[in-house]
């Protein structure tokens, strides 16, 4: 069963872990943060989401931000991994459930170095498509080369010189 059926309910069960470990660490934690959690220049995101990057890029420094929420993602990931195996589990499929659109918040997740199971997943046939198709690619172009060369033999280029049949004279 997916438990984020969406990826609103993943942003908030992110966010939502991400002030509990905030006031859980008495770390002051603004509207305007809360609100960044939620920032996509491409995804879903809230109605007011460009006033308050306005705001944010205003009044905040983006690399404060960044480090203080990665810090309270990894210590809300760790308390998870070894104390609520379900929880632990619930941030990975957030985590994935959000690695297929352009996320904010995945920032913060790869700057804390929470290892392979937060990594954006590629599924296990994208490995072989990709093969395939530069394999496709290649052949398709030698193809392409020597059909040419049969319907116009008069473009080929002159056969590369033996052993022995040197262009300089005699050596």
């Amino acid at each position: 069963m997916d438990r984020f059926p969406n990826d609103r309910e993943a942003l908030d069960f992110i966010a939502s872990r991400i002030a509990d470990e905030a006031q859980r660490d008495s770390v002051a934690l603004s509207e305007v943060e809360r609100k960044m959690l939620y920032f996509s220049e491409t995804a879903w995101t809230l109605p007011d989401i460009l006033d308050i990057n306005d705001e944010f890029d205003r009044d905040y420094d983006q690399g404060t931000y960044e480090k203080k929420i990665s810090r309270l993602i990894k210590k809300a990931v760790s308390r998870a991994r070894n104390q609520q195996p379900e929880e632990f589990e619930a941030w990975t499929e957030a985590a994935q459930r959000l690695s297929k659109e352009d996320r904010y918040p995945l920032v913060m997740v790869e700057q804390a170095h929470l290892g392979p199971a937060f990594r954006p997943s590629r599924r296990p046939w994208d490995l072989w498509k990709l093969w395939g198709t530069g394999i496709a690619i290649v052949g398709l172009f030698g193809g392409l080369v020597w059909f040419i060369n049969k319907l116009f033999p008069e473009t080929n280029l002159p056969p590369l010189p033996r052993r022995g049949n040197t262009l300089g004279g005699d050596c």
